[in-house]
């Protein structure tokens, strides 16, 4: 595949990583996306976030806008991990490509994926990824993240049976319950254009552990045992419906870290950047 080794050369004059993930549209397009050029995103997992960027600065400095470079060089490897523990980089150019970079400690990366920590990574790791590298222990974690995504979304519609495409949509929806960017930069059209773009996907990954029958999902009654642990503590002591509890929760999550990932980015990107990469979805959604 090109696109995996266009990502290998570029990550190549980077830092050591323990995993590289291509996820988004420049790795899956999405439907109606037709030729339109986008950023490649990569989740770089790494062992140390402070120490990583500190030498990515001496190797790649042009990678961080100004302000970029003080927030890494001064902040603490805390205030690194702050918000959902993930920290970015945008517009990156390399060989006719532009890169964005999402970097995550390891130990971070596999907490998130196994207890819904803060599902800020969990949800991106349920839809169409790309895994570039990655240990036997981080690819079990992106395993057990989807298992939990698909009996999530068996919970929140109930036994019965689906349409196929609708089942995934609200799967592939789960990580924007509650995101503040929806509706403002979004666009509202993203949930479907990532399911019909990807179909093969969601039939080969989450399809083979339903009866499917006539483009129908026949969803049968799930517990409540497997799901990963902040989830499972949150309904324990929730009054009311198992559905609504599960929404309160990801409202709850989605909400608050979409939120805090924003306010980063604004010292970890840089003002010019973080407002080209805001246009930019706000153009391609007047387009709709």
């Amino acid at each position: 595949m090109a696109v995996k080794e266009d990502i290998l050369k570029f990550m190549s004059s980077r830092p050591e990583t323990e995993a590289i993930i291509g996820y988004g549209s420049g790795v899956n397009a999405q439907y109606g996306q037709g030729n339109r050029k986008v950023q490649i995103d990569l989740i770089v997992v790494v062992d140390n976030l402070k120490k990583w960027h500190l030498e990515n600065i001496k190797k790649n400095p042009k990678d961080y806008s100004f302000s970029g470079k003080l927030f890494f060089k001064h902040a603490s490897n805390d205030k690194l991990r702050s918000g959902g523990r993930i920290t970015y980089m945008t517009y990156i150019p390399f060989e006719g490509h532009e890169y964005k970079i999402g970097t995550i400690e390891k130990k971070d990366f596999i907490d998130d994926l196994k207890n819904w920590s803060t599902f800020y990574i969990s949800g991106r790791m349920q839809k169409p990824i790309l895994v570039v590298k990655a240990s036997k222990d981080i690819n079990l974690a992106i395993e057990y993240n989807r298992f939990a995504g698909l009996l999530v979304t068996a919970l929140l519609l109930g036994e019965g049976e689906y349409d196929e495409e609708y089942f995934y949509s609200i799967l592939a929806g789960l990580s924007y319950i509650g995101d503040t960017r929806m509706g403002i930069a979004e666009n509202p059209d993203k949930i479907m254009n990532i399911v019909k773009g990807s179909f093969d996907f969601y039939q080969e990954t989450y399809g083979s552990h339903f009866d499917i029958k006539d483009g129908k999902i026949k969803v049968k009654k799930e517990k409540t045992d497997k799901l990963p642990d902040d989830l499972k503590e949150f309904l324990e002591t929730y009054q009311g419906n198992i559905g609504d509890g599960i929404r309160e929760f990801l409202v709850n999550k989605n909400k608050s870290y979409s939120l805090d990932q924003t306010i980063k980015g604004l010292f970890t990107t840089g003002l010019v950047k973080s407002v080209k990469y805001v246009h930019q979805k706000l153009k391609r959604k007047r387009k709709k």
